[in-house]
Formats: C-alpha cells, structure tokens, sequence
C-alpha cells in the first residue's frame, strides 16, 4: 500500500506486479529487480528466494558482481534504465526480502531514503494467515511469530545504520492519517497530494484482512 501511495504521487516504480484477490491495487514490487536481482542473490547463496524458510544471517552482505563485472548498484541501473526509468526523477524499488540483505543495497546507494512499513506483529501474522502465498508455507502462528523476530531483528539493525530512515505505520493511514507521507514528501522535496493518497488508499481491503 505504501509503495502504491507513492506511485500515486508520481515516484517512478517500472514494471511491478500487478494485483489479485490478494492484494488488489497490485504488489508495487519491480518484476526484473525482485526476480533477478534480490530472490537472486538469496537464491545464489543457498537461502530460500522467498525469504521465508531459510534466512541468510544478520550480518548478511556478500560482495559480488553481476556477469563477472557489474556491482549491484551498476546491476539496478541498467535494469531500470531498460524498464524506461529518466535519470533524475525520483524512483523507489519496493521489497520485503530486501530487510534480508539491507547491507548490500545500504552499501550500493548509500544516499538512498528508507522507509520501513511498521505493523504489529498480530495484525501482520493475521495478515499471513489470510494469504495464500503465505499461508502455503505454514498455517501455525507460531511459525510467522518466528520469522516475524528474525525480520524485526534486521530492521532493528537497519535502522540503527541507513543514513535517512522513516518509519510509516499502516494502521495510521487505513484510518485517514497521512501525515507521515506527508512528512516524507516535505523532507525529500517529493510532491504531496493529499486527494492522490485517498483515492489510491482502500480501506475495505484491508479492513476485510484485518478481521
């Protein structure tokens, strides 16, 4: 949802994948950039790609090269140069899994702006539970609470390190407040539409999930 607000608002965000009975207004996450590069690495390293089953450890940051030559900053930029990006304007790349492997993208764009969904753990683990790409891996909210800790772990650690870190709370905007978006746009100098962010938001979606 958070990555679709920004789209909203005209940050650049390529070829994502779109929605379904999941999750309506799409996933917001780039296709070529997910698949290849972070489900890559994961996968490349011997920890599951969907980053659930098994996990690379905290300090995970291997220094590697795509095709033998390219960093993974040099990696991005071509791929969302090829995906039509416009150097100059703004662009986001949105990723659960990237909280797996922060060090590295930390490292290949140190200057970058990092903004961590928060939830609580219940609401996110009924959230699981009702999803059936995740509930595929396990139907015990004792399993979620584990990885749950692991992921919280990382973004502990994420935040304690990126240079520019904020924090959105999705039950804040499913009620109407968005001025931590605002908040966001004012500091990056990003426009802010407060009518854009309420016609993208739909809170019967997640109002249905939530129960």
């Amino acid at each position: 949802m958070t990555a679709g607000i920004f789209a909203a608002l005209g940050v650049w965000t390529g070829t994502t994948f779109p929605g379904n009975k999941d999750n309506p207004k799409g996933y917001f996450e780039h296709v070529i950039l997910r698949e290849q590069v972070t489900k890559g690495i994961l996968a490349a390293h011997g920890y599951d790609p969907l980053g659930v089953q098994t996990l690379p450890p905290r300090g995970f940051n291997p220094k590697i090269k795509f095709n033998h030559s390219l960093t993974l900053r040099q990696t991005i930029k071509v791929f969302i140069r090829d995906d039509g990006y416009m150097p100059g304007s703004s662009w986001l790349y949105k990723g659960p899994k990237m909280s797996l492997m922060w060090r590295m993208y930390d490292d290949a764009f140190p200057d970058a702006i990092w903004i961590v969904v928060a939830r609580d753990r219940e609401g996110c683990i009924r959230s699981c539970l009702k999803t059936d790409f995740m509930v595929f891996h396990s139907a015990d909210p004792s399993f979620w609470h584990t990885v749950a800790e692991q992921y919280e772990q990382r973004l502990a650690d994420l935040a304690d390190t990126v240079s520019t870190y904020h924090e959105v709370k999705t039950d804040d905007i499913i009620r109407g407040d968005f001025s931590g978006i605002e908040r966001i746009c004012k500091a990056h100098d990003l426009d802010y539409n407060s009518d854009s962010v309420a016609e993208f938001v739909s809170p019967q979606f997640w109002n249905s999930r939530a129960k």
